[in-house]
């Protein structure tokens, strides 16, 4: 893998609680370089995001939608997704409601996603199951259903709530097979990582600036 085919899987985001605006700048700056497929910031640094964009329509500006618990109501995710694309946003990815699903309240998380859908449109979905926080069981059941509400990824977790691992992705696998797109984030720190997920059947990576530099470093070493 070289260095275009790895920044052409890649999501670079800072999404953590404490970014800042300097790490917004950053990461824009790292994708206009490398050529990272799409920038995700949190949705009050996306005007400084779009704006640092300008000019540069091959990199995606991303919008999160009940990010990072997926507990708000679906009315404000609707609305949080109505914001993003009047906001520029070219991706969305939202988070499940991860408590319903594991409720066992199927048809509402359904619905949820289904709303969200709906909203944006044919701009592209990911919706976050937050493997991590799963049962095996569980990573099935929320696989199914976001290919069943029609989204254009699987996506592993936010990275806040733990690592995805090699089992996570073998569980969607099994469940959906190649019949939608997985997106892994969280925990994917070095290209070893990244060989063996995209080996997988992975076709996304959502990675943090400095883990993205460093395995860019990696590729030129090799």
């Amino acid at each position: 893998m070289n260095r275009k085919e790895f920044a052409s899987l890649v999501d670079i985001s800072a999404v953590r609680a404490q970014s800042t605006l300097s790490e917004v700048k950053m990461i824009a700056s790292a994708a206009k370089e490398h050529g990272f497929v799409c920038v995700f910031a949190l949705n009050s640094f996306l005007p400084y995001l779009k704006e640092e964009l300008s000019g540069y329509p091959q990199v995606g500006v991303g919008g999160v939608v009940g990010f990072p618990s997926g507990g708000e109501s679906t009315r404000i995710k609707v609305e949080q997704a109505e914001e993003m694309l009047k906001g520029g946003c070219t991706e969305i990815d939202m988070v499940m409601n991860i408590g319903k699903l594991k409720s066992g309240l199927f048809k509402e998380v359904e619905e949820d996603i289904a709303a969200v859908r709906k909203t944006v449109n044919k701009t592209t979905l990911k919706v976050i199951i937050e493997a991590p926080l799963l049962e095996k069981f569980e990573i099935a059941d929320a696989a199914k259903i976001v290919l069943n509400c029609g989204a254009d990824y699987v996506k592993t977790g936010t990275g806040w709530a733990g690592a995805t691992n090699y089992e996570h992705i073998r569980e969607i696998k099994n469940a959906v097979g190649d019949s939608i797109k997985l997106k892994v984030a969280g925990g994917v720190r070095d290209l070893g990582t990244v060989l063996k997920m995209k080996e997988m059947g992975v076709c996304r990576f959502g990675i943090g600036y400095s883990s993205a530099l460093k395995i860019l470093s990696e590729i030129e070493e090799r």
